[in-house]
């Protein structure tokens, strides 16, 4: 069985940006496994000023449950296995929402959390603390390269590393030249390194890790691989309470 575990994915239908139906998702999921996923964490946007948890918990399920049909009509293809999350946009007092657990992977207290895109105010790069070291969660900084614009940036990004925090990067970013020189350097100082599809779609945002994982083992060595596929493991483990 496959090692490789894609930690961020929109595979799911009709649930944000990503999947526009079923059908898209099947072919999102078989291009996948062609290339190596053994498991895929299906993580839609989770925006607290849109939408309750309880209303976007039931959209995922209901999203879940067409996809698990369609798959089921095709037994001569292996599809990875499916872990259900979200990919959860910053909100202000987030570590203190008693549902914020019901949005972490599903038998973890892994939390795929995606920072603002417009400038990390301190009370933003507290409340990651506050969550790994007050709340005990698993927080994977989704797309941490993405962010390189802001002003304080690096010194953020300091803050971050000095925390138990998995950076993922996304497999575009190392298939750009604008953007590769970047994300190889938070993969090599992080001790915590995931590689993610963040797929989307089959045209502008598909699935493109087996190159990306190529890049990483041609620019840094099939230990980085490892590390990173050691990390995924770990995070998607599920949690003993």
């Amino acid at each position: 069985m496959s090692l490789v575990t894609d930690v961020h994915s929109h595979i799911l239908p009709h649930m944000d940006d990503g999947s526009q139906n079923v059908d898209v998702s099947v072919q999102l999921l078989k291009r996948l496994s062609e290339q190596g996923v053994g498991t895929v964490c299906a993580t839609s946007h989770y925006y607290a000023r849109h939408e309750s948890i309880e209303s976007f918990l039931q959209r995922r399920n209901e999203a879940h449950f067409k996809l698990k049909y369609a798959i089921s009509c095709e037994n001569d293809f292996v599809y990875p296995s499916i872990r259900l999350g979200a990919e959860v946009a910053y909100f202000s007092g987030m570590s203190r929402c008693s549902q914020l657990g019901a949005l972490c992977l599903e038998g973890t207290r892994t939390l795929l959390l995606e920072l603002s895109y417009t400038q990390w105010m301190p009370q933003q790069v507290e409340e990651v603390a506050s969550l790994c070291l007050d709340h005990g969660y698993q927080v994977i900084l989704a797309h941490p390269e993405r962010f390189s614009h802001m002003r304080s940036y690096w010194k953020d990004m300091e803050r971050m590393l000095s925390l138990p925090v998995a950076l993922q990067i996304n497999a575009d970013s190392l298939l750009h030249w604008g953007s590769r020189k970047l994300a190889l350097e938070l993969l090599k100082n992080t001790s915590r390194p995931l590689l993610a599809s963040d797929c989307h779609n089959l045209t502008s945002r598909p699935p493109r890790l087996e190159k990306a994982r190529l890049m990483v083992r041609k620019k840094l060595g099939i230990d980085t691989l490892a590390r990173i596929d050691e990390t995924a493991l770990r995070f998607i483990q599920p949690s003993g309470g």
